[in-house]
């Protein structure tokens, strides 16, 4: 019917819109729930941005981490602020 062939159509342009990080997050984020054993813990898509916990980074990596090197987390928080303001002005 032209209802589902006009969802079909709206669906094929969003996938058509992405850019490669996009396509390559979404190939990731399959690959990662059709093996990641049911047993350990599974991300909820609700919850947002998984790669930061308190501005620290992703919980387990500990090398060139913001509590490793602190510069970065200054650099990376002023980064923060500075998007955050822009966003502010912009609106």
């Amino acid at each position: 019917s032209a209802d589902s062939t006009a969802g079909l159509a709206s669906a094929h342009a969003v996938e058509c819109a992405k850019d490669y990080k996009q396509l390559a997050a979404d190939e990731e984020a399959y690959e990662d729930k059709e093996l990641r054993d049911p047993d350990y813990w599974q991300p909820d898509p609700k919850e947002g941005d998984f790669g930061d916990v308190l501005g620290q980074g992703a919980p387990g990596r500990i090398f060139d981490s913001t509590l490793s090197n602190p510069e970065e987390g200054i650099k990376y928080m002023r980064k923060k602020e500075q998007e955050e303001e822009a966003k502010a002005a912009s609106n």
